[in-house]
C-alpha cells in the first residue's frame, strides 16, 4: 500500500513539474515581449520628457514662457502643471510664430540662399602645343582638369507684402575671369562679383519691378551660372555675340498674363566704369501665348555707344556719345511633351566703326538650336547645333580683320543624377571652319587645321 501511494505521488510530481515547466516555457516569451514593450514605453517617456525640457527652454528664450506663481487647484481638482492648458501642437506654433519675429529672422525669413562647386577634365584630341581650345571661352585650356565655378548667392525677392528686395552673386574660379566687368576690380583674379543688385516694387497696375545695379543680361540661352545650361561648354553665341552683365537700372511690367516688357538704361557691355560718354538701352519682351502651351519667346535688344573714348581720335572725343553697338537677340524654347525641351537661339550684331575712326560697320550672326530629353529622372541627353558668321572678322579671337570667318559645332551631352545634389556630365564636341579655313591648332604649334574634336567630364554639386 505505501509503494503505491510513493508510486502515484512520484508520478504526480513529475507531472506536475513538466505542467510548471510548460507553464513557464510558454510564459517566458510572453514576459519576455513584456519586458521589451514596458522598455520602449519608458524610452519613449524619457524621449518626450527631454523633448519637453528643450521646448521649455526655448519658450523661455523668446519670452513665451516665463515663471509663473503657484495656483492652488480648486478643492478636488487634480494638480495640473502649468503647460497643460495648452496641448504640445499649440506650444510648438506659438514657438514658431515667436522665431518668425524675431527682428533678425523676420528680415530673413523671404531670403533665398544658394550655389553650387563644378569642377571638370577637357581633352583635345589634337592635342594643342598652345594647350588651348580654339573658341573657347570659359574651356580655353585643353588636356587639363579645371575649377570652373565655385558660386554663392543671396536673393529677397519683392512682393506687394514685402516690395523692397536684392540680390548678389559671388563667382569664383576660372569663369569669374571671364565675366569680368571693367571697372570692378582686376580682370585676371578668380573671383568676380557677378551680381549686386536692390528692387524694388512700385504699386502701380500689376506692379512696376525696378532694379538698380550689377545683374546678368536678359539676352542669350545660356546662362553664367553654370547649373542652368545644359551642355558643359558654353555656345560660340554665347561666348562671343552677347554681352554678360549690365550695371544700370531697369524696369520689368507685366502687360498682360502673356507679355512681359523690360527697359532699362546701363552703362554698356560687361562694364561697371563707363568707357565712354554715352549710354546703351537694354531691354526684352517676353511673350507665352495662351494658344501654344509651354511656349515661351522673347525679343531682346541692346543698343548704345560701347567702343573705347578716345580709341582712335582723342580730339574728336570730347563730349562724344558713339559710335553705336546693337544686337537683336530671339529665344524660342517649346515642350512638345514632358520630357523633351526644345530650344531656338538667334543674335544679330552690329558695331559701328568696327576698325578705325570714321571706318566700316562690322557684323556678325548666330544661331544655336538646343534638343534635350529626359530618360528618366536621373538620366538625361542633348544635342546643341549652332553657326557663327563673324562677317568682318570683329567678335571671334583670332580673327582676320576685315575678313569673313564662319564656324560650325554640334553638341552631345549625358547628365547623370548621382544623388539628390550631385550631378555629373560627359560631353563630346565637334567644332568646324567652313571654307576649309585653318584655323584650329594641331600638336606641332601650327595653326593648319580645320577642325576640333574635345571631350570633356563634369560634377557639380549644387546645394
Amino acid at each position: 500500500m505505501r509503494m503505491q501511494k510513493w508510486k502515484y505521488l512520484t508520478v504526480t510530481g513529475f507531472v506536475m513539474g513538466g505542467v510548471l515547466l510548460l507553464a513557464a516555457a510558454i510564459a517566458a516569451p510572453a514576459a519576455w515581449a513584456e519586458d521589451k514593450k514596458d522598455r520602449e514605453i519608458r524610452e519613449l517617456r524619457e524621449l518626450v520628457e527631454r523633448l519637453g525640457q528643450r521646448l521649455n527652454q526655448l519658450e523661455q528664450g523668446v519670452g513665451l514662457k516665463k515663471e509663473a506663481a503657484a495656483v492652488a487647484p480648486a478643492p478636488g481638482a487634480p494638480a495640473a502643471s502649468a503647460e497643460a492648458a495648452q496641448s504640445l501642437g499649440d506650444r510648438i506654433k506659438n514657438l514658431e510664430e515667436a522665431l518668425k519675429g524675431t527682428p533678425i529672422l523676420a528680415t530673413m525669413k523671404d531670403w533665398q540662399f544658394g550655389g553650387h562647386v563644378a569642377v571638370s577634365y577637357n581633352y583635345n584630341f589634337r592635342d594643342p602645343k598652345s594647350q588651348n581650345n580654339t573658341f573657347r571661352l570659359f574651356d580655353e585650356k585643353a588636356n587639363q582638369f579645371d575649377v570652373n565655378q565655385a558660386e554663392l548667392y543671396v536673393e529677397k525677392p519683392t512682393s506687394e507684402a514685402s516690395p523692397a528686395g536684392f540680390g548678389f552673386d559671388v563667382l569664383l574660379g576660372r569663369d569669374a575671369k571671364k565675366v569680368h566687368s571693367t571697372g570692378l576690380g582686376e580682370t585676371n583674379q578668380p573671383f568676380d562679383l557677378t551680381q549686386a543688385y536692390v528692387t524694388y516694387k512700385v504699386p502701380f497696375g500689376k506692379g512696376i519691378d525696378l532694379k538698380g545695379g550689377k545683374f546678368v543680361t536678359l539676352h542669350g540661352a545660356e546662362v553664367i551660372r553654370r547649373t542652368g545650361n545644359f551642355n558643359i561648354s558654353r555656345s560660340l553665341a554665347f561666348s562671343w555675340a552677347i554681352p554678360f552683365t549690365h550695371t544700370g537700372l531697369m524696369a520689368t511690367y507685366p502687360v498682360t498674363d502673356w507679355l512681359s516688357t523690360t527697359l532699362g538704361i546701363v552703362n554698356g557691355w560687361d562694364n561697371t566704369d563707363d568707357n565712354n560718354r554715352g549710354k546703351s538701352f537694354h531691354g526684352a519682351a517676353t511673350i507665352t501665348p495662351p494658344f501654344i502651351k509651354d511656349f515661351t519667346l522673347t525679343l531682346g535688344g541692346t543698343w548704345g555707344a560701347e567702343q573705347v573714348s578716345n580709341a582712335f581720335d582723342p580730339a574728336r572725343d570730347i563730349n562724344r556719345n558713339g559710335p553705336k553697338r546693337g544686337l537683336i537677340d530671339l529665344i524660342a524654347t517649346y515642350k512638345p511633351f514632358a520630357p523633351l525641351t526644345l530650344t531656338l537661339n538667334y543674335d544679330y550684331g552690329r558695331q559701328e566703326e568696327a576698325f578705325v575712326d570714321g571706318g566700316p560697320s562690322a557684323v556678325w550672326h548666330a544661331v544655336a538650336a538646343y534638343a534635350v530629353y529626359d530618360i528618366t529622372d536621373k538620366i538625361s541627353v542633348g544635342v546643341r547645333g549652332e553657326y557663327f558668321k563673324d562677317q568682318d572678322g570683329f567678335r571671334l579671337p583670332g580673327a582676320t580683320p576685315g575678313k569673313q570667318l564662319e564656324v560650325w559645332e554640334t553638341t552631345l551631352t549625358g547628365r547623370y543624377k548621382l544623388f539628390d545634389h550631385l550631378f555629373a556630365s560627359i560631353e563630346y564636341r565637334h567644332d568646324e571652319a567652313k571654307d576649309n579655313k585653318l584655323v584650329f591648332d594641331r600638336g606641332n604649334g601650327t595653326q593648319n587645321a580645320n577642325t576640333q574634336n574635345t571631350i570633356q567630364g563634369e560634377l557639380i554639386y549644387q546645394f
